[in-house]
């Protein structure tokens, strides 16, 4: 359960719905409650390092009774590619992911963008949920709903934009004295990620 959670209502834009951003500490507990009752199926994409974090998330969702698969992508700007989207939608596709499913993006801005990207391109736009855990990802690059992946001739130059149905900012994510690798208060889970074979 969350100690102490400041909500933010962000306004939606022209097409978008309004979202809350979430901001306090041990804010595992509120995910469940942003993907919803409509899905049945939920994507948590993740940088290599925090994979401890993406499948404490999974597991978490699992234990919540959704399909919950985790995509392991690649650290930093070296997600935001095409062959890195591509990737994810193979992902998505084989696990048989619908208009009502969702998929969580946590990690930096980079890992954000992507994800972002992903859920605006699968079936024309599916819901999508961000848990930055960087100062940046969490001020800039989770809230707006600015997504999108890099190309060799410049980044950011494709994409979409594409608002999250909820930002879950957890600030002990930011604690030097923790570990990168899992977010403070998430549950560890010793089974295997269930991430695609690349």
């Amino acid at each position: 359960m969350s100690e102490s959670v400041t909500r933010i209502q962000v306004g939606g834009t022209a097409g978008s719905d309004p979202y809350e951003v979430l901001v306090g500490r041990q804010l595992l507990g509120e995910l469940g409650g942003l993907v919803g009752d409509r899905a049945k199926r939920v994507a948590i994409i993740h940088p290599e390092a925090l994979d401890e974090t993406g499948e404490a998330l999974r597991a978490d969702l699992a234990g919540q009774g959704f399909e919950a698969v985790a995509i392991q992508v690649p650290n930093a700007e070296e997600a935001k590619t095409a062959e890195v989207a591509a990737y994810c939608w193979k992902a998505l596709g084989q696990s048989g992911f619908t208009r009502s499913d969702v998929i969580v993006g946590v990690g930096g801005g980079s890992t954000t963008d992507l994800a972002g990207f992903v859920a605006a391109t699968w079936l024309r736009g599916v819901r999508w949920i961000a848990v930055p855990t960087t100062v940046l990802a969490m001020v800039d690059a989770a809230v707006g709903g600015k997504t999108g992946i890099n190309t060799a001739e410049g980044k950011n130059l494709v994409g979409s934009f594409h608002p999250p149905a909820g930002v879950l900012c957890d600030l002990a994510a930011l604690d030097s004295s923790r570990s990168t690798t899992t977010s403070p208060g998430s549950p560890r889970s010793s089974r295997p990620a269930s991430s695609p074979t690349r």
